[in-house]
């Protein structure tokens, strides 16, 4: 409706007639660009990902056009990408000689979280937001995973490491220490900044913190002279490989958390089990 009377007012002069359906596309599809470009491709907008699953679906039945069927090859990483970025959250930090005690530990922790948060997001596809948002109440040891809290209403769904990613989170968390911190252990965050200004207290990361991380990585491995990585390409390519290798589309979008499935999910049965015993088969079986 704002849409239409935009055309009508400032772009058809008032005339009803020259609204026309293909014009109108035209706008919508800018929308829709504008509004993806916002939320997947910069993660500038902290908007719910189902929320914005929605506004693209109604978007693209508004302009008569179908949503995009396929990932662009320029938002996917390549697994060479995948594989230099791995190495690099790999490498030993090196520590500038007569670094105070504290400070050197600080460096370490940084490093030890940077691979873990990798692996997180490499094994999970969970959503930068979903990460820096988890508390150490919401890990599963069992799993090993962990519940993320996301939309409204309380809604809840787990995901599963791979063992790297839990053993790398594990190794991240005892090296913290943080019953020296005088908090309590349940609400602390899984992954904590550990800049100078953060000092001795533990407090979370942000999404632009991850941003950062990530671009510092990918900087040093000198993956951004041939690929725009960002945390939701991490996503992205957690999806297709989770779809490539289970051939499964219900199970995807059971681990992705979509809200909004497609025809073939409505004939699918997804069990708990089933997600399990796929995510060990890509991540964990060799």
């Amino acid at each position: 409706q704002w849409l239409h009377r935009h055309l009508l007012h400032n772009v058809a002069g008032g005339d009803e007639t020259r609204v026309r359906s293909n014009t109108k596309s035209i706008y919508l599809a800018a929308i829709r660009g504008f509004v993806k470009y916002l939320v997947v491709t910069t993660d500038l907008i902290a908007i719910d990902r189902n929320a914005y699953e929605d506004i693209h679906s109604e978007l693209a039945s508004q302009g008569h056009t179908e949503a995009r069927e396929s990932l662009p090859e320029s938002l996917l990483p390549s697994g060479d990408i995948i594989h230099a970025l791995v190495q690099e959250a790999s490498r030993p930090v090196a520590l500038p000689p007569g670094l105070p005690g504290f400070h050197a530990w600080r460096l370490r922790l940084a490093s030890l979280r940077d691979k873990a948060i990798i692996e997180v997001l490499l094994s999970t596809g969970m959503r930068v937001g979903e990460l820096v948002r988890l508390e150490r109440r919401h890990l599963l040891h069992e799993l090993p995973g962990a519940t993320i809290e996301y939309g409204k209403g309380g809604k809840q769904r787990e995901v599963r490491f791979s063992n790297r990613a839990w053993g790398f989170t594990q190794e991240y968390l005892a090296q913290r220490a943080d019953s020296a911190a005088g908090q309590s252990l349940a609400t602390l965050p899984v992954f904590a900044r550990h800049d100078p200004g953060a000092g001795r207290k533990v407090k979370s990361l942000t999404t632009r913190g991850v941003q950062t991380i990530l671009e510092r990585l990918a900087t040093r491995a000198r993956i951004l002279e041939r690929f725009h990585l960002t945390p939701h390409s991490l996503r992205h390519w957690f999806a297709t490989e989770f779809l490539s290798q289970t051939g499964d589309l219900a199970l995807t979008q059971h681990a992705l958390g979509h809200a909004r499935p497609t025809t073939t999910r409505i004939y699918a049965k997804t069990k708990k089990e089933d997600y399990e015993r796929a995510h060990q088969k890509v991540f964990d079986s060799g």
